[in-house]
Order: C-alpha cells, then structure tokens, then sequence
C-alpha cells in the first residue's frame, strides 16, 4: 500500500482541514488520510499507483487546495 505526502499550504483552519480529509477519504482507494494544517502537510495512504496519485491532487484541488508532492513524496510500497 503506497503512503504519499502533499505540501497543501492554504489549509485555513480545522474545518477546512476535515472538508479535504472528508473529500480524500470519498476515493474508493483511499485508505486513511492525515491532515496537518500546522504544518501544511497532507498524508495518504492508498491502494494503488501513479493514476491513483494523480486523482489524489486532483481531488486537493478540486477541494480548492494548491498542492504539491512534498520534497521526495514518490510513493513508497510499506
């Protein structure tokens, strides 16, 4: 199961964090997601690959999030 990383910097407060982790976790390979507004970080956790990743920051954006895979954020098979 592939964990990636996002830096998603304009996460306004709690509530906004719990919308996008809400939103991640409507994927249906989705499997456990870590919003940290502090710090501007976003990990999940999913099944899947490259096309998976790619609807991961889509869904970020769609959310109205800027996104980008954090320093060294290739998924990794743990």
């Amino acid at each position: 199961m592939p964990d990636v990383a996002f830096v998603v910097k304009d996460i306004s407060d709690a509530e906004d964090a719990e919308r996008l982790e809400r939103a991640l976790t409507r994927l249906d390979f989705v499997n456990l997601v870590n919003v940290d507004p502090e710090k501007g970080l976003v990990a999940v956790s999913y099944s899947g690959g490259e096309a998976e990743q790619e609807r991961i920051e889509g869904a970020i954006e769609k959310a109205g999030h800027d996104v980008e895979p954090s320093p060294g954020a290739a998924p990794s098979v743990g």
